[in-house]
């Protein structure tokens, strides 16, 4: 199809920069210190760039089932969950000092992908019809995840919220 045709059929694109919109943009990170929830981090981080924003990274401790069976097992693991959360906020103060400073790591307890939408669902709540949500988080990184089903598989099932899965 020649030129001439082609440009009675698309819209012309403004020239320069679209502009940037003052809606908040607020992203909720699923964080557990792997590799992929690093990736889903720095994606976080370039969504946000330039825009009115804040990164919410969420952590979501859940005890292993035998460790409900005694007080004293519990105490043990939520020390290291305390330990882990610590860990995470040195962590992303580290990954992101550089780049970013609208950041806040929220440590929850429970399913993952349910703590995940209960995140994004409160910062829905805090700033209101200002703010635009999304929900990133990084692939699952075991095969047998594939099979039974993984955290980002269960947001894109459930959540009302947009979802990024960075792989």
């Amino acid at each position: 199809m020649p030129a001439q045709r082609v440009a009675q059929w698309v819209d012309p694109v403004a020239e320069g920069p679209a502009p940037l919109s003052r809606h908040r943009l607020v992203v909720v990170v699923g964080f557990d210190g792997s590799e992929s929830a690093y990736r889903a981090l720095d994606a976080a981080t370039q969504l946000i760039s330039g825009r009115t924003g804040s990164i919410v990274a969420v952590f979501v401790a859940h005890p292993p089932a035998t460790a409900e069976l005694s007080s004293e097992g519990m105490v043990e693991v939520l020390k290291g969950f305390d330990a882990l959360e610590q860990q995470f906020t040195e962590a992303i103060r580290s990954r992101l000092g550089p780049v970013e400073q609208r950041w806040r790591l929220e440590r929850r307890d429970g399913s993952i992908a349910h703590e995940l939408v209960a995140a994004a669902e409160q910062v829905s709540r805090e700033y209101g019809a200002d703010a635009s949500v999304v929900i990133v988080v990084g692939t699952a990184m075991h095969a047998y995840h594939h099979v039974v089903g993984s955290v980002p598989v269960a947001l894109v099932r459930h959540a009302k919220y947009p979802i990024v899965v960075v792989p």
